[in-house]
């Protein structure tokens, strides 16, 4: 979810991305003259976080993550 709020004279998008050592992490950006170019802006950087969290999972093959987790694990 995208939230906008207005800061002085400015607009400013976030959204949540996830807990960081137990710590909420946000992604916000300011700088918009209207509410409606913030929303855009964030919904662009919403779905971009979305579709490259996707798309990083599957970049490391199984036989690698195998590999992985026994040098750091056992």
């Amino acid at each position: 979810m995208i939230n906008i709020r207005k800061k002085g004279n400015v607009y400013q998008y976030g959204f949540e991305v996830g807990k960081v050592n137990g710590k909420r992490k946000q992604i916000t950006k300011s700088g918009f003259r209207t509410k409606n170019e913030a929303f855009a802006a964030g919904q662009k950087a919403y779905n971009e976080f979305i579709n490259d969290g996707i798309k990083q999972e599957y970049e490391m093959f199984y036989s690698d993550y195998l590999d992985y987790l026994m040098k750091e694990y056992f």
